[in-house]
């Protein structure tokens, strides 16, 4: 576990001397599940807790600058590889429902929830938005009753881009293959993320399994179908992004919540905790002002 976190970039006590690291699995449903949690000293008096859930394709290490700026904005932060993902158990990138995301985030919440401070914040980024936006639409929950304050969605999965397509070609090809070859696109504009992705980072699945891809046909539908909740959500979109089709899932997500608050960002893609220099900076602003309002 040093050497991951050096090769990552977790080993962030190393510039914040006063913080405390806990790693470890989880049971959660059938999956055992890597959490890390980055815990504030008491002395600084923390405003909260920040988890952070990732996109599809990533993990945890992936997102050390998000973690970083969180900390040092006083906040502590918890984050789990999902299954299927970085050091999670599961078959690479697959899902058999996106139930178990659902799951899994409440089987955390509910093994963690004595041992770590309130109030709790979530932001999540692709897929890791589409699973906050199930725990909030499909658990009817309001300000008081959701655990967690406030939520900030960054390139939110409601649809992927050219999704009928993406339906003909997955029921053309399911009774075939398993998996098709994963093309690495370019969803940021930080092209040292795009090269370490394609060319060293091990932990990158290589592959889109067809069960994630079935998993998510039913899941839009869930989604797209369900009732509004009087929940407000901040939502950092991109205007070039190519990988969801969010002038769908932003008229969707209007619809579902009380408020939604959007910082579109001209040039941003998809990757928003990876984009550009300027770019990150917006995002990480807008993630840290949602917070502390």
């Amino acid at each position: 576990m040093d050497a991951y976190c050096r090769f990552y970039g977790l080993d962030l006590w190393v510039e914040h001397p006063g913080i405390t690291y806990h790693q470890g699995y989880l049971q959660a449903e059938k999956h055992e599940v890597m959490v890390h949690y980055f815990h504030l000293p008491e002395a600084e008096k923390p405003k909260g807790t920040v988890f952070i859930l990732h996109g599809y394709f990533d993990h945890v290490g992936l997102y050390t600058q998000l973690i970083d700026r969180c900390l040092g904005a006083g906040f502590d932060v918890l984050a789990y590889d999902q299954p299927g993902h970085g050091l999670s158990s599961g078959t690479p990138a697959a899902i058999g429902s996106f139930l178990e995301y659902q799951a899994v985030l409440s089987e955390v919440m509910a093994q963690i929830r004595e041992k770590i401070r309130g109030p709790w914040f979530a932001v999540g980024q692709s897929t890791g938005g589409a699973i906050l936006i199930d725990y909030l639409l499909s658990n009817h929950h309001s300000q008081t009753t959701s655990e967690f304050k406030k939520v900030v969605l960054l390139a939110p999965l409601v649809r992927p881009m050219g999704w009928l397509g993406a339906k003909i070609l997955h029921s053309l090809a399911k009774p075939f293959l398993s998996r098709w070859r994963r093309v690495f696109g370019a969803n940021s504009g930080n092209t040292r993320f795009l090269r370490f992705l394609r060319e060293h980072d091990p932990l990158q699945a290589r592959a889109v399994h067809v069960d994630w891809v079935s998993a998510l046909r039913k899941w839009v539908p869930h989604i797209e179908s369900a009732r509004p909740v009087d929940f407000p959500v901040t939502v950092v979109q991109g205007e070039k992004d190519l990988t969801v089709d969010w002038q769908h899932n932003l008229r969707i997500l209007r619809n579902k919540f009380s408020s939604v608050r959007e910082q579109r960002i001209p040039d941003g893609r998809h990757h928003l905790v990876n984009e550009a220099q300027d770019l990150q900076a917006t995002v990480f602003n807008t993630i840290i002002d949602t917070f502390t309002e």
